[in-house]
Protein backbone atom coordinates (compact mmCIF):
# COMPACT_ATOMS: atom_id res chain seq x y z
CA UNK A 1 0.00 0.00 0.00
CA UNK A 2 1.14 3.63 -0.11
CA UNK A 3 1.38 4.49 3.42
CA UNK A 4 3.52 1.42 3.69
CA UNK A 5 5.97 2.50 1.26
CA UNK A 6 5.45 5.83 2.75
CA UNK A 7 8.62 7.27 4.81
CA UNK A 8 7.33 8.23 8.58
CA UNK A 9 7.15 12.01 7.39
CA UNK A 10 4.34 11.98 4.49
CA UNK A 11 2.40 8.98 6.41
CA UNK A 12 1.91 11.61 8.81
CA UNK A 13 0.73 13.71 6.15
CA UNK A 14 -1.53 11.53 4.68
CA UNK A 15 -2.87 10.59 7.87
CA UNK A 16 -3.78 14.07 9.00
CA UNK A 17 -4.96 14.83 5.10
CA UNK A 18 -6.99 11.72 5.15
CA UNK A 19 -8.43 12.75 8.51
CA UNK A 20 -9.31 16.48 6.69
CA UNK A 21 -11.12 15.19 4.32
CA UNK A 22 -13.44 12.80 6.70
CA UNK A 23 -13.91 15.91 8.68
CA UNK A 24 -14.72 18.32 6.06
CA UNK A 25 -17.15 16.18 4.54
CA UNK A 26 -19.00 15.12 7.75
CA UNK A 27 -19.00 18.80 8.19
CA UNK A 28 -20.97 19.41 4.85
CA UNK A 29 -23.36 16.58 5.63
CA UNK A 30 -23.97 18.17 9.20
CA UNK A 31 -24.94 21.73 7.42
CA UNK A 32 -26.75 20.47 4.81
CA UNK A 33 -29.13 18.63 7.39
CA UNK A 34 -29.32 21.43 9.77
CA UNK A 35 -30.05 23.49 6.36
CA UNK A 36 -32.71 21.23 5.16
CA UNK A 37 -34.64 21.37 8.87
CA UNK A 38 -34.20 25.24 9.72
CA UNK A 39 -35.41 25.90 5.90
CA UNK A 40 -38.68 23.53 6.57
CA UNK A 41 -39.05 25.07 9.78
CA UNK A 42 -38.77 28.68 7.79
CA UNK A 43 -41.48 27.81 4.84
CA UNK A 44 -44.15 26.46 7.46
CA UNK A 45 -43.44 30.23 9.40
CA UNK A 46 -43.97 31.51 6.69
CA UNK A 47 -46.90 30.40 5.88
CA UNK A 48 -48.34 30.48 9.07
CA UNK A 49 -47.08 34.36 9.29
CA UNK A 50 -48.78 35.06 6.26
CA UNK A 51 -52.52 33.41 7.53
CA UNK A 52 -51.52 35.47 10.97
CA UNK A 53 -50.74 38.74 9.36
CA UNK A 54 -54.07 38.41 7.12
CA UNK A 55 -56.38 37.55 9.96
CA UNK A 56 -55.85 40.47 11.86
CA UNK A 57 -58.55 42.21 13.64
CA UNK A 58 -60.93 39.95 11.60
CA UNK A 59 -62.85 38.82 14.71
CA UNK A 60 -62.98 42.45 15.95
CA UNK A 61 -64.25 43.95 12.53
CA UNK A 62 -66.88 41.11 12.00
CA UNK A 63 -67.90 42.54 15.55
CA UNK A 64 -68.24 45.70 14.56
CA UNK A 65 -70.27 45.01 10.87
CA UNK A 66 -72.54 42.80 13.13
CA UNK A 67 -72.42 45.82 15.08
CA UNK A 68 -74.13 48.22 12.04
CA UNK A 69 -76.31 45.69 10.82
CA UNK A 70 -78.43 45.46 14.20
CA UNK A 71 -78.44 48.99 14.32
CA UNK A 72 -79.77 49.61 10.69
CA UNK A 73 -82.16 46.67 12.12
CA UNK A 74 -83.55 48.73 15.14
CA UNK A 75 -83.98 51.51 13.65
CA UNK A 76 -85.81 49.83 10.57
CA UNK A 77 -89.46 50.59 11.63
CA UNK A 78 -88.57 54.16 13.20
CA UNK A 79 -87.38 54.71 9.40
CA UNK A 80 -90.67 53.33 7.74
CA UNK A 81 -92.68 55.46 10.39
CA UNK A 82 -90.90 58.64 9.69
CA UNK A 83 -91.33 57.98 5.73
CA UNK A 84 -94.68 56.80 5.98
CA UNK A 85 -95.22 60.57 8.36
CA UNK A 86 -94.10 62.67 5.58
CA UNK A 87 -95.74 61.19 2.83
CA UNK A 88 -99.39 61.51 4.87
CA UNK A 89 -97.57 65.26 5.41
CA UNK A 90 -97.31 65.60 1.51
CA UNK A 91 -100.55 64.29 0.63
CA UNK A 92 -102.31 66.72 3.35
CA UNK A 93 -100.84 69.69 1.71
CA UNK A 94 -101.66 68.65 -1.74
CA UNK A 95 -105.34 68.35 -0.54
CA UNK A 96 -105.02 71.64 1.33
CA UNK A 97 -106.30 69.93 4.35
CA UNK A 98 -104.70 72.67 7.04
CA UNK A 99 -105.87 70.53 9.81
CA UNK A 100 -104.48 67.36 8.83
CA UNK A 101 -101.57 68.75 7.51
CA UNK A 102 -100.91 70.40 11.33
CA UNK A 103 -101.26 67.09 12.94
CA UNK A 104 -99.15 65.45 10.36
CA UNK A 105 -96.38 68.04 10.99
CA UNK A 106 -96.78 67.61 14.93
CA UNK A 107 -96.06 64.12 14.41
CA UNK A 108 -93.11 64.09 11.92
CA UNK A 109 -91.69 67.49 13.96
CA UNK A 110 -91.86 64.70 16.76
CA UNK A 111 -89.75 62.84 14.88
CA UNK A 112 -87.43 64.16 13.38
CA UNK A 113 -85.23 64.53 16.30
CA UNK A 114 -85.00 60.84 17.03
CA UNK A 115 -84.15 59.83 13.64
CA UNK A 116 -81.65 62.39 13.40
CA UNK A 117 -80.35 60.74 16.47
CA UNK A 118 -80.81 57.31 15.04
CA UNK A 119 -78.98 58.42 11.99
CA UNK A 120 -76.21 59.99 13.73
CA UNK A 121 -76.22 55.86 15.75
CA UNK A 122 -75.32 54.39 12.06
CA UNK A 123 -73.07 57.03 11.35
CA UNK A 124 -71.11 56.42 14.19
CA UNK A 125 -70.94 52.37 13.79
CA UNK A 126 -69.62 52.96 10.22
CA UNK A 127 -67.05 55.49 11.09
CA UNK A 128 -66.00 52.67 13.83
CA UNK A 129 -66.07 50.13 11.24
CA UNK A 130 -64.45 52.48 8.35
CA UNK A 131 -61.65 52.89 11.22
CA UNK A 132 -60.90 49.65 12.08
CA UNK A 133 -60.63 48.31 8.64
CA UNK A 134 -58.30 51.54 8.06
CA UNK A 135 -56.06 50.25 11.41
CA UNK A 136 -56.15 47.04 9.48
CA UNK A 137 -55.01 47.88 6.73
CA UNK A 138 -52.17 49.97 8.35
CA UNK A 139 -51.42 47.20 10.33
CA UNK A 140 -50.86 44.81 7.68
CA UNK A 141 -49.09 46.97 5.03
CA UNK A 142 -46.44 47.33 7.74
CA UNK A 143 -45.92 43.68 8.96
CA UNK A 144 -46.02 42.33 5.25
CA UNK A 145 -42.91 44.82 4.45
CA UNK A 146 -41.10 43.37 7.88
CA UNK A 147 -41.82 40.45 6.20
CA UNK A 148 -40.21 41.16 3.30
CA UNK A 149 -37.17 42.49 5.29
CA UNK A 150 -35.96 38.06 4.49
CA UNK A 151 -36.14 39.04 0.74
CA UNK A 152 -33.12 39.69 0.48
CA UNK A 153 -31.60 37.41 2.50
CA UNK A 154 -33.64 35.01 0.41
CA UNK A 155 -31.82 36.06 -2.47
CA UNK A 156 -28.40 35.53 -1.32
CA UNK A 157 -29.46 32.12 0.21
CA UNK A 158 -29.84 31.29 -4.15
CA UNK A 159 -26.33 32.87 -4.47
CA UNK A 160 -24.88 30.20 -1.95
CA UNK A 161 -27.03 27.58 -3.99
CA UNK A 162 -25.29 28.41 -6.61
CA UNK A 163 -21.54 28.43 -5.04
CA UNK A 164 -22.15 25.23 -3.14
CA UNK A 165 -22.97 23.49 -5.92
CA UNK A 166 -19.57 25.31 -7.84
CA UNK A 167 -18.04 23.68 -4.61
CA UNK A 168 -19.33 20.29 -5.01
CA UNK A 169 -18.13 19.89 -8.91
CA UNK A 170 -14.72 21.01 -7.00
CA UNK A 171 -14.31 18.66 -4.93
CA UNK A 172 -15.72 16.23 -7.18
CA UNK A 173 -13.07 17.09 -9.47
CA UNK A 174 -10.65 16.54 -6.34
CA UNK A 175 -11.73 13.30 -5.91
CA UNK A 176 -11.29 12.25 -9.64
CA UNK A 177 -7.65 13.47 -9.57
CA UNK A 178 -7.19 11.53 -6.48
CA UNK A 179 -8.68 8.24 -7.74
CA UNK A 180 -6.13 8.89 -10.74
CA UNK A 181 -2.83 9.47 -8.33
CA UNK A 182 -3.90 6.41 -6.42
CA UNK A 183 -3.66 4.54 -9.43
CA UNK A 184 -0.21 5.83 -10.00
CA UNK A 185 0.53 4.72 -6.68
CA UNK A 186 3.20 7.74 -6.04
CA UNK A 187 2.77 8.98 -2.31
CA UNK A 188 4.18 12.84 -3.21
CA UNK A 189 1.44 13.18 -5.96
CA UNK A 190 -1.42 11.68 -3.89
CA UNK A 191 -0.32 13.59 -0.73
CA UNK A 192 -0.93 16.79 -3.14
CA UNK A 193 -4.40 15.68 -4.45
CA UNK A 194 -5.62 14.29 -0.98
CA UNK A 195 -4.60 18.20 0.26
CA UNK A 196 -6.69 19.16 -2.90
CA UNK A 197 -9.23 17.38 -2.10
CA UNK A 198 -9.10 18.49 1.58
CA UNK A 199 -9.22 22.09 0.28
CA UNK A 200 -12.15 21.34 -2.04
CA UNK A 201 -13.72 19.56 0.85
CA UNK A 202 -13.29 22.49 3.24
CA UNK A 203 -14.95 24.97 0.43
CA UNK A 204 -17.82 23.13 0.25
CA UNK A 205 -18.64 22.72 4.32
CA UNK A 206 -18.03 27.05 4.50
CA UNK A 207 -20.74 27.33 1.59
CA UNK A 208 -23.43 25.02 3.22
CA UNK A 209 -22.54 26.67 6.52
CA UNK A 210 -22.81 30.17 4.74
CA UNK A 211 -26.19 28.73 3.79
CA UNK A 212 -27.09 27.47 6.97
CA UNK A 213 -26.47 31.38 8.47
CA UNK A 214 -28.50 32.68 5.83
CA UNK A 215 -31.63 30.66 7.06
CA UNK A 216 -30.65 31.42 10.10
CA UNK A 217 -31.31 34.81 9.45
CA UNK A 218 -34.56 34.49 7.63
CA UNK A 219 -35.57 32.67 10.79
CA UNK A 220 -34.51 36.11 13.05
CA UNK A 221 -36.73 38.18 10.71
CA UNK A 222 -39.92 36.12 11.37
CA UNK A 223 -39.13 35.75 14.93
CA UNK A 224 -39.45 39.63 14.95
CA UNK A 225 -42.35 39.56 12.84
CA UNK A 226 -44.34 37.11 15.01
CA UNK A 227 -43.42 39.20 18.22
CA UNK A 228 -44.78 41.81 16.45
CA UNK A 229 -48.26 39.82 15.76
CA UNK A 230 -48.05 38.40 19.96
CA UNK A 231 -47.59 42.40 20.95
CA UNK A 232 -50.62 43.38 19.69
CA UNK A 233 -53.69 43.93 21.22
CA UNK A 234 -55.72 41.47 21.41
Amino acid sequence: TVLSKADSQTKLSLQRAYENVGNWTTQEQTWEQKTKTIHAANTKELEQLRISIRQIDDAKIAGLIEKVKQTEARYESLFALYSSVNRQLDSAKAIKNKEWSAAIRTQADTLKPVVQLARQDIRFKKKELAEARKRKSTEVKRLRTLLAGADPVKKQIQTGKKQASLSRERYSNALQQFKQSTKQGQSSRILSSLNSLAAAAEKWAGSKQHIYTLEQKVSATYAKVRQELIKRPK
